[in-house]
């Protein structure tokens, strides 16, 4: 737990805390972006109705959460010319009346990945581009930037005959290039939620994410913790779960809160979602995070906090 030393809680300094608050990076991110979209929307773009396409900015470049020495900058490149479609949570009769409005397109995802592919080659040329196991890494000359090629995705939860009838959850889809491995996201919902818990604590929410990541690096490059252990994406969204009322004004009591918080009873993190609202924090799927790595970086940050002035 948190120690407390002559009535006095042992913090790290306020100062080194509003350091770690700041945000990273801004300009490169959003030119990397605007590039990428001036070349897949272009005239020599090989995109199959390249107008349906929305490009932008996914992960903590978009959500403002990142912090100096980020690189990696994920641009999303989502066609609506079709969508992949989950009706599980349909009735009988809603699934009858989904079937019989929607017909199977002859467009699939391995031809509009290639589509993206050809059109970032013929521009960067071959050996600045490389197909990753869920990204296209390009290198621009100037900075990288991975690209996700992705469908759209719906999960519906209501359909009937007309427009205003069909209800659905907006997500993002694709394939790993490995395993063939459907990754589903919703990185809109994601954005606005953040945005969202941001507002009600009154800007204090993606300062202390940063601070948390700042904090995970220090413990990675100590040795404390291994890299993958604590991904920025899962800090970010076990953060989410703190409640607004440990979001204070001052950032060594907003850190010491959430510590007293996260640490007091880790049963609870069952329940975590993530960010987006959608899918549970925790699980046996690829794409979430075991509460074994979780309750690991917790202790190793309530160490550092405990130490900091030894």
């Amino acid at each position: 737990m948190i120690k407390r030393k002559r009535g006095l809680n042992v913090a790290i300094p306020n100062s080194q805390l509003e350091t770690w608050s700041n945000q990273g990076a801004t300009t490169t991110p959003k030119a990397l972006r605007e590039q990428i979209e001036r070349v897949l929307r272009g005239e020599n773009s090989l995109i199959t109705n390249k107008k349906s396409v929305s490009i932008y900015l996914q992960g903590s470049y978009r959500n403002s959460t990142n912090i100096y020495g980020n690189s990696d900058v994920d641009i999303v490149v989502e066609t609506g010319n079709v969508f992949f479609s989950d009706t599980s949570l349909l009735t009988n009769d809603k699934k009858q009346i989904y079937e019989s409005q929607t017909n199977s397109s002859q467009y699939k995802w391995a031809t509009y990945k290639k589509e993206v592919l050809d059109t970032l080659i013929n521009y960067f040329g071959k050996d600045n581009v490389e197909v990753g196991n869920k990204s296209i890494k390009v290198n621009t000359g100037s900075y990288e930037a991975d690209v996700v090629p992705c469908i759209e995705y719906r999960e519906y939860y209501d359909y009937g005959y007309s427009e205003d009838s069909r209800k659905y959850i907006a997500g993002m889809k694709f394939l790993t290039t490995k395993e063939n491995r459907e990754v589903i996201n919703f990185p809109k919902y994601h954005y606005f939620y953040g945005a969202e818990k941001n507002r009600e604590t009154h800007g204090m929410y993606k300062k202390t994410v940063r601070i948390f990541k700042n904090i995970k690096s220090k413990l990675v490059k100590a040795g404390k913790l291994e890299k993958g252990v604590a991904p920025s994406y899962f800090v970010e969204n076990l953060l989410y779960n703190v409640p607004n009322e440990r979001y204070g004004k001052e950032f060594n009591l907003t850190v010491m809160e959430i510590l007293l918080w996260l640490g007091d009873d880790f049963s609870k993190m069952s329940e975590f979602k993530c960010q987006n609202q959608i899918t549970s924090l925790f699980g046996e799927g690829t794409e979430q995070w075991n509460q074994e790595d979780a309750i690991k970086f917790i202790t190793e940050c309530i160490i550092l906090w405990n130490g900091w002035d030894k």
